[in-house]
């Protein structure tokens, strides 16, 4: 009921159907990495937002509890040393399918998030300059599994990729 003077799409919609292709692509893939008799893990996080604080830094994503507790398991029982990361930015807003692999174990964790990439860059370019990338899966009481990724340009919007 709200009228869109400028005659785009109203920015909630926008965030809505970019997260909603994201999760349609982690569920497309994991299904791929199944059909290969892979182990997986499809996470659905509550929030996600770039953190540059005493405590962490990089990228932090809100689990539900039962997720996270999934995740906990896994992560204790394999060995976690690949990611493949999928990206696209969409107005403003830079959406990410992150695919953490331990492919001794066959085993694969799927972690979609977002970030605003224009309001982030300060965080962006202090990830870019230490040249690592912490991925925090964490729940409310902030108990987290991280990842920790040397390579950032694919978590990078284009705009700021080294190349």
């Amino acid at each position: 009921m709200s009228d869109n003077p400028a005659g785009g799409t109203p920015t909630q919609v926008q965030a809505s159907e970019g997260w909603q292709a994201v999760i349609e692509d982690m569920e497309a893939t994991a299904e791929a990495y199944r059909d290969r008799g892979w182990t997986t893990l499809e996470l659905h996080p509550g929030d996600a937002v770039l953190v540059d604080s005493e405590l962490r830094t990089g990228l932090d994503v809100l689990l539900p509890g039962p997720e996270y507790e999934e995740l906990e398991a896994l992560a204790a029982d394999a060995s976690f040393g690949e990611v493949d990361v999928f990206g696209a930015e969409s107005g403003g807003t830079y959406y990410l399918l992150v695919v953490e692999k331990a492919p001794e174990s066959e085993t694969a964790v799927f972690v979609p998030a977002y970030y605003d990439a224009g309001g982030s860059r300060e965080t962006l370019e202090a990830v870019q300059a230490d040249g690592e990338l912490r991925l925090f899966c964490r729940r409310l009481n902030d108990d987290y599994v991280e990842f920790v990724h040397q390579h950032v340009d694919p978590f990078l919007p284009e705009a700021l990729r080294e190349n």
